[in-house]
């Protein structure tokens, strides 16, 4: 069976399974994250989750049509390996057209989260809509795939004889899919700009925020790209090798929408991690300009939590105050 991997198989299965360890490696983060604050479980966080367990399942599914033959030239096949290679590819679409479904519905829920401050029902109306929309496309997506022939096993044996009177309907809806998704993501991604500006919280955050959510139209431009590898498949005379081609992007596709919609909820421990460096740094650049000063003891002030009430704390050139401790002296400030 090894003969059969080849062509694009062996880039199929290093991008997908590294692409599935970064998602794993943010989506745990983002689990310690949540176990940190003590939160229950949110929507948003389940969601996510069920979406990396779709995207493994179909990263083992898209391996083992890659080692079937997928990604290779038709000419280096014979027929059953056809068939095994349509049959794992078709597996793996309808796992990984519920990850990406999966994973939207992660970012909804948390921009549902996010904005109810706001009391604004349109706006929770239209992130709805949005994912019915998406849920719609993608059911259909699935049932027309997997139903296009009878009987359905002929959906992966292309060379017997069926009749497949959805396969004009199967083609239409993953066309109508690819392009859904890809508004989809865009509009989740800017959806923040409509109502950020009426949290109570800073200017900067309100920005960083934005600017973290804006990151998912990336799996959008996949899924466009995703449109183009699609009419590939269904004109192209080598299928085999052109199936290579639409898993790479598809893979893409699947697992930026993993690894990047978990990148706004790790904001907490970006910003922990950020101010112990920081803090870190102001502390020693302190106890220097101390001890280039004056030959007391000193101490500087522990800083485990450094909000903006605390950064007024620090003197103009960005140095931490350093307190001074004499001998039955009281403490005085440098």
């Amino acid at each position: 069976m090894t003969e059969l991997l080849g062509g694009l198989g062996p880039a199929v299965i290093k991008s997908t399974w590294i692409q599935m360890f970064l998602a794993i490696l943010v989506i745990g983060l983002r689990a310690y994250t949540a176990s940190r604050t003590g939160e229950k479980w949110r929507w948003d966080f389940i969601w996510i989750l069920l979406a990396l367990v779709a995207g493994i399942l179909t990263g083992v599914m898209s391996t083992m049509s890659a080692i079937n033959g997928m990604g290779n030239h038709l000419a280096n096949l014979n027929v059953q390996a056809l068939y095994d290679l349509l049959y794992w590819e078709y597996l793996s679409t309808y796992l990984g057209t519920l990850s990406i479904a999966f994973s939207k519905f992660s970012v909804t829920a948390l921009l549902l989260n996010v904005q109810y401050r706001t009391r604004n029902k349109t706006r929770r109306y239209a992130l709805w809509i949005s994912a019915i929309t998406f849920a719609i496309t993608s059911l259909l997506e699935i049932f027309l795939t997997a139903f296009q022939c009878a009987p359905d096993i002929k959906v992966w044996m292309v060379l017997d004889l069926a009749t497949c009177k959805l396969e004009k309907g199967a083609r239409v809806i993953s066309y109508i899919h690819a392009i859904t998704g890809g508004l989809t993501d865009i509009f989740l991604a800017l959806f923040p700009i409509s109502f950020v500006w009426d949290l109570q919280t800073s200017i900067k955050i309100k920005i960083g925020f934005c600017a973290l959510m804006a990151v998912g139209i990336i799996p959008g431009i996949m899924s466009f790209y995703r449109f183009k590898t699609l009419r590939l498949i269904y004109t192209a005379p080598d299928v085999p090798y052109a199936l290579g081609i639409f898993s790479l992007w598809a893979g893409v596709e699947l697992g930026s929408l993993l690894i990047l919609c978990s990148i706004p909820p790790l904001r907490p421990l970006f910003k922990k991690a950020y101010n112990k460096v920081s803090t870190r740094a102001r502390t020693i650049t302190g106890t220097a300009v101390f001890n280039r000063t004056g030959a007391r003891s000193a101490y500087t002030t522990k800083v485990d939590k450094l909000d903006q009430d605390r950064l007024d704390d620090l003197d103009a050139s960005g140095n931490v105050h350093v307190v001074v401790v004499e001998a039955g002296n009281k403490e005085s400030m440098v």
